[in-house]
């Protein structure tokens, strides 16, 4: 099928299966999370479907007694809490690796009528949007390591350089990510009105169904999904609880259950402010559900340095072994660098610049992070194709040579 893409995420997927009885496969509904398992499973179950969830209602233990194959799927998974304890007890007595994959929309522990965590028995991976190189058909990329391992800065124009046609078309790829960004069941309609319906259908799907399964609320849709358009119209910016109290009439403890289902259901990610601010900001899991619900509001620099995080996060998320953190950095004087990303080895920081060039309180932006983290570097990001070393821990560079 045209669709279809090479997943950065199987060796991942094939070395959890080599040493854990028990594999999580979580994502953001429509993420692609079935049809990576229909390829690499060998039996595949779903709880959607209403005669396979009755039969593990009735007795959960000689349901997964009838499962012999290695490597057997089971899609939806929370929706039988009754399956968990069981595992639990088969995998205490067989121990094989690679026996059931267990796959859902909902984080299992966010289920308050899941008990049984599984700890120690199940590895758990997340399955995100396509990045834009999956959807070229490029490697799962190393860009962050070469931005925490390159010994100068200087070093960097060598290591991330493109030609002027690669350039060109990743300009392209990156102003079509950001309209239909990678969810597979919407990047891929060319029509607009169809995506936008798509991902409206989608949307009230998840805040409708999903959510209720977290947050047993009578909100109405219109309510959470205003709360989730507001999110999306601030991304990137300090949230506030008194915005919303105002808007939409929520208390803050309303809020905060919100939130934390969004969270589990893969509709958003928080990232933490660091520096003198303390608090969180938020962004939404897929480039075009954000551009979707924004309505337009949000700036061109917000879409890059968000669109940056959505495309490097595959690199930590699909290997294993590293230790790689996100966070925004904020000064009560106004500094900020939006997005960093923090490792054992340094921690670099993303500035977007309208123009080829590094003004004043750019730098001076870059130059308050930089004396806050040791062995930290600024990036500052733009779309030509100019690359600058502004000194030996700044550097001017193209959005084309980061994603």
């Amino acid at each position: 099928m045209p669709h279809l893409r090479k997943r950065h995420l199987k060796p991942l997927f094939q070395e959890l299966m080599s040493f854990s009885p028990l594999v999580g496969v979580l994502g953001h509904r429509q993420v692609g999370k079935t049809t990576f398992l229909e390829a690499n499973a060998k039996v595949y179950l779903s709880f959607d479907d209403i005669e396979t969830l009755r039969k593990d209602n009735l007795n959960a233990k000689v349901f997964l007694n009838e499962l012999k194959e290695l490597s057997t799927a089971i899609d939806e998974s929370q929706l039988c809490s009754d399956l968990f304890p069981s595992l639990k007890e088969r995998v205490r007595k067989i121990k094989t690796p690679g026996q059931f994959i267990l796959s859902g929309s909902v984080r299992f522990t966010s289920k308050k009528s899941i008990q049984e965590s599984l700890t120690g028995r199940i590895q758990y991976m997340e399955v995100l949007p396509f990045s834009i190189a999956e959807i070229e058909g490029e490697p799962l990329g190393t860009k962050l390591e070469t931005l925490f391992s390159t010994p100068q800065v200087r070093g960097l124009e060598q290591a991330l350089w493109i030609s002027a046609a690669q350039h060109q078309a990743k300009l392209k790829a990156i102003n079509s990510y950001i309209q239909r960004g990678g969810l597979p069941g919407v990047c891929f309609i060319r029509n607009d009105k169809f995506r936008v319906d798509r991902i409206r259908d989608q949307l009230r799907t998840i805040l409708d169904r999903d959510l209720r399964q977290i947050f047993k609320t009578q909100l109405p849709f219109d309510v959470l999904f205003e709360f989730l358009s507001d999110l999306a119209k601030n991304e990137g910016r300090i949230f506030r609880y008194e915005d919303s109290r105002r808007h939409l009439g929520l208390s803050p403890v309303t809020q905060k259950k919100i939130l934390y289902a969004f969270e589990s259901i893969f509709l958003i990610r928080p990232l933490l402010l660091e520096g003198d601010k303390k608090g969180r900001t938020y962004i939404l899991e897929d480039q075009a559900e954000s551009a979707y619900l924004s309505e337009g509001q949000q700036s061109r620099s917000t879409q890059l340095l968000h669109l940056i995080y959505r495309n490097l996060r595959c690199e930590y998320f699909y290997r294993t072994g590293l230790q790689v953190k996100t966070c925004q950095f904020n000064k009560r004087s106004g500094s900020q660098v939006p997005l960093v990303f923090k490792d054992p080895r340094g921690v670099v920081g993303f500035i977007f610049s309208k123009s080829p060039s590094v003004d004043r309180s750019t730098k001076a932006a870059a130059g308050a992070f930089l004396k806050h983290y040791a062995n930290s570097r600024a990036i500052v990001v733009h779309e030509g194709r100019e690359f600058e070393v502004i000194d030996d821990r700044i550097v001017l560079c193209p959005l084309t040579w980061i994603v």
